[in-house]
């Protein structure tokens, strides 16, 4: 089925790919010698200008192949100058390419089919291309032997002429073979030629109006024909559209009124399943007084049905830049159906490109939870996650499955690296194409509505990270004013050459209202379509027209603060209290002045707090001192810190890697000392006050490399890690640790004392609120420690992760650490944390039989969901159990129960799937497993 997809978008596309290459003879067969013609005029026009040496990267596409990306026989790497792939300069943009005998030049079998000619154009180094419009490689048909008869245009080379009345239109045409030749005008004849094998005309324009023009040959009672368009527009009257309407598509009732920004062009067209893409003047967009916007009003449209669309800008095609969803002839193909039930099927043999999805009268979600109240900037514990690398089947679905997981953990935001569509599938997220449209590959717009709703229900806000530093070249806004492979000098909103030495794809001018209004767009959108809580906007640094170097671009920018926060306000007045989270890095006197208008930055602690997990803390290596920015208190709640982010090696891989090791203690061999390194340097970190953020999986001491698989490549998806008594007890330290910081309120005070964090290996945390104290201990060390507590008062003390307690009678006594050994005291008894008293050794089999005299699962296997699960506790303590599928995915949790000794037993009427499972019982942090099989 997909073979035979691409075969119709390869005929219906034959004759658009083919304006950039002409070929002598026009219809080649595969033993020819053929001499192509390249106009680097056309297409995506890369190689404008090039002064150097220009090459063919070639190959060809046989019956052999699967699909058009399938090359066969491709001559030499991308980085080979051959001189028998070099062209020749012919002047005015035009290169040639000799090719003798097509089969042995590229050594093809005299049983292969040859189809087609395959062509990407490069410069010598391969940092130009020359490509069809569309970004998408070039090529040319070939004939067979006894080939059915065969038409081609040959001039003009576009589908779509734009002219005017009084103008003519050169016109040639070809056949394969003689054949009687008739040119129409809207099924008028205009020339006609008998016995012939070429037709000339000049076409004189003489009506307004959509015209097709059609070239047909006909022999032996075998016929066919080819066509092109040109259009003569209408002169429309400037008029603004109506009020209240917003840029991209407007809909109401059974109307749609779509408002496009594209300054400086001279005709817009509507084109879409409504009119069947068919360049009509009924669809032809009226352009604003100020010339700024084009507009078009469309009515009777079906209620309950989808339709699809494009705008023609001046002949080039592009999908609406603020579409809410496209279709993606290439990459929706490999979007599973249970990621995306029922998609929208594409225009194949209509149109290509990206094609932008109106959907008319659409029944809207019903939110259950729109009362949700967002947690308060300095009580974000935000858990930042990629959807791909996070849950198998990368969709909103299993995440809602895993929702119970993360609640658990006591996580209250996830921060969801960017799911607007990018290009391709397989993605950061960080190539964006269309900022407005959600990405098919992580599931519907409705799922995606969902996930956010339970995601409220649970407490839970959700961030989404926004990429508005830079476009791809897929995007709209780049292919409206582009110039050849950059963004042409009049572009209202990209710059030729970005401003600062860290951008990627094209950079934004954010200077231009253009931009602004376009942003700001996609800002107001997300908050009211889908009730999000706010953005993470990637590299806000670059928001700037004022040049840099990377010396310079971190110093303060009034320009920058004014554009930012002008963003913020846009945000504030859609959906006030949303958050506004900046990756700035910049000088304080501008973090403090963004903070100071409610906004918040990324502090990045990786490298002070990786030194400490890895023991290399003396000498002043390790700082994670929260005042170390110089940074009044108060600021405290604007300034996000991190361990880990997506861009940070993760810290237990470094572990591995480079911890410091002595006799008896390694935390680099042995993977328990380094995971207790992670509860260490834990403890301090979410302790101290203000938002935090965690990388996903890094609850359970996640140690595969960042640059596994490359930089973006897909990670291993370590669910399974849950099931590693050692593991799971980071993540309970980490559960208890984030439950200590939002039961309390001392933790979210000012009145700290952190100075022993700046340095050595021995560290001391102190807070102080009201009638409580709280002093948190820590040796960094490989070696055993002695510190002095300063305690802030004598008496009792609770350790909160233990629940043991001293008396001090000096405040000042000395404590020895063993090394890697931290204390969270307490001047008053906590409750006991939801993951239960942890022990400073991880449990094993033994300490679970100290605890529990009995444990089993019963029936197994079952055909019904109703399972028992029986146990008898010896000591009596805290107890909870939990339900995995066999890839380590999380299905369900008790609630914790605090129980007396004795013999108890739970219900499990949770409805699974067939398959096998493992129930694991936890009693004060000792950990049992047993299989469940569902048949």
């Amino acid at each position: 089925m997909l073979k035979k997809l691409l075969l119709i978008v390869i005929l219906f596309s034959a004759f658009l790919l083919n304006a950039q290459v002409t070929c002598v003879p026009v219809f080649p067969g595969p033993d020819d010698n053929v001499v192509i013609t390249f106009n680097a005029n056309e297409g995506n026009r890369g190689l404008v200008n090039e002064t150097g040496d220009i090459y063919a990267h070639t190959g060809i596409i046989t019956d052999a192949s699967t699909s058009l990306k399938d090359w066969k026989h491709v001559k030499f790497q991308w980085s080979v100058n051959d001189p028998s792939v070099r062209l020749l300069p012919l002047g005015n943009g035009l290169y040639s390419l000799n090719i003798s005998n097509i089969r042995s030049f590229y050594g093809a079998t005299p049983n292969e089919k040859i189809l087609k000619l395959a062509f990407v154009f490069r410069n010598s180094n391969g940092s130009k291309e020359g490509k069809t419009a569309a970004g998408e490689d070039i090529f040319y048909d070939v004939y067979s032997t006894g080939s059915a008869l065969k038409t081609l245009i040959i001039t003009p080379t576009t589908s779509t002429i734009f002219t005017s009345v009084g103008q003519n239109i050169s016109f040639k045409g070809a056949a394969s073979v003689s054949s009687n030749l008739t040119l129409t005008d809207n099924g008028s004849v205009i020339a006609t030629a008998t016995g012939a094998k070429e037709l000339i005309k000049s076409i004189d324009i003489t009506t307004e109006g959509s015209h097709k023009v059609t070239f047909k040959a006909e022999t032996g009672g075998n016929i066919d024909s080819s066509f092109f368009s040109y259009v003569v527009p209408v002169q429309l009257v400037p008029a603004d559209p109506p009020v209240g309407f917003e840029l991209g598509a407007n809909i109401k009732g059974d109307s749609v009124t779509l408002l496009l920004q594209a300054p400086n062009k001279q005709n817009v067209f509507v084109m879409g399943s409504f009119n069947d893409y068919k360049v009509d003047t009924k669809y032809q967009m009226r352009q604003s007084v100020d010339g700024k916007t084009w507009w078009l009003t469309i009515k009777g449209l079906t209620l309950g049905q989808t339709y699809t669309y494009q705008y023609l800008v001046d002949g080039l095609t592009v999908a609406d830049p603020l579409s809410t969803l496209v279709l993606d002839p290439i990459n929706d193909n490999f979007i599973s159906s249970l990621t995306y039930p029922n998609p929208l099927s594409y225009p194949t043999n209509k149109t290509t490109g990206h094609v932008s999805v109106l959907e008319i009268g659409k029944t809207p979600y019903v939110w259950k939870n729109s009362n949700f109240t967002r947690p308060e900037k300095k009580d974000l514990i935000i858990y930042e996650l990629l959807v791909r690398d996070f849950v198998n089947r990368h969709d909103y679905q299993t995440l809602i499955d895993t929702l119970a997981y993360l609640k658990n953990l006591g996580i209250n935001a996830i921060e969801l690296m960017p799911i607007n569509e990018f290009e391709g599938n397989e993605s950061w997220g960080y190539n964006p194409a269309f900022h407005m449209a959600l990405d098919k590959y992580y599931g519907t717009p409705d799922k995606f509505k969902e996930f956010v709703d339970k995601c409220h229900e649970n407490g839970i806000a959700v961030i989404s990270d926004v990429v508005f530093n830079h476009a791809y070249g897929q995007s709209p806004l780049f292919k409206l004013y582009a110039d050849g492979s950059n963004p042409s000098i009049n572009s209202p909103f990209l710059n030729v050459v970005a401003t600062h030495p860290y951008s990627v794809g094209y950079d934004f001018n954010h200077e231009s209202e253009f931009t602004k209004n376009y942003v700001s767009r996609c800002l107001k959108y997300w908050l009211t379509e889908y009730h999000i809580d706010g953005y993470r906007f990637d590299l806000s640094k670059g928001f700037t027209q004022n040049k840099s170097t990377e010396a310079t671009a971190s110093n303060y920018d009034q320009s920058r603060i004014n554009i930012l926060k002008n963003y913020h306000q846009v945000i504030q007045s859609t959906t006030p209290g949303a958050y506004t989270i900046l990756e700035h890095f910049c000088e304080n006197a501008e973090e403090s002045e963004l903070a100071n208008a409610g906004i918040m930055v990324w502090a990045n602690v990786n490298y002070d707090a990786n030194e400490a997990t890895m023991g290399w803390t003396g000498n002043g290596l390790s700082n994670f001192s929260a005042k170390k920015r110089g940074w009044n208190d108060t600021r405290h709640d604007k300034h996000i810190a991190y361990m880990e982010s997506h861009d940070e090696e993760r810290l237990m891989y470094k572990n591995a890697q480079f911890g410091n090791s002595v006799a008896g203690y390694s935390i680099k061999n042995d993977i328990t000392i380094a995971l207790k390194r992670m509860e260490l340097i834990s403890s301090f970190f979410y302790l101290v006050p203000g938002p935090r953020m965690l990388w996903q999986f890094g609850e359970l001491g996640y140690d595969v490399s960042i640059g596994f698989n490359g930089r973006v490549g897909n990670k291993p998806i370590r669910w399974e890690y849950f099931t590693d008594n050692a593991r799971k007890r980071l993540y309970n330290v980490t559960r208890n640790l984030i439950a200590l910081r939002k039961n309390n309120p001392a933790f979210k005070t000012i009145n700290y004392t952190d100075a022993d964090l700046a340095t050595g290996y021995l560290k001391a945390y102190h807070i102080q609120e009201n009638d409580f104290n709280a002093t948190i201990l820590g040796n960094f060390d490989v070696a055993a420690g002695d510190i002095n507590p300063y305690f802030q008062k004598t008496g009792k003390w609770y350790n909160y992760l233990t629940g043991d307690s001293i008396t001090v009678t000096d405040k000042n006594a000395i404590i020895r650490l063993l090394p890697g050994e931290y204390r969270i005291y307490t001047s008053v008894r906590q409750p006991q944390p939801p993951g239960g008293y942890v022990r400073y050794t991880v449990t094993s089999t033994d300490d679970f039989a100290n605890e529990v005299n009995e444990f089993m699962v019963y029936p197994t296997p079952s055909v019904s969901h109703n399972m028992l699960i029986g146990y008898n506790l010896s000591k009596g303590g805290n107890v909870q159990w939990s339900v995995y599928n066999m890839v380590g995915q999380p299905v369900h949790f008790s609630p914790t129960k605090s129980l007396p000794s004795g013999s108890y037993q739970d219900e499990l009427n949770v409805p699974l799937p067939t398959g096998t499972y493992l129930i694991k019982l936890t009693v004060n942090g000792a950990i049992a497993t047993k299989k469940l099989v569902i048949n």
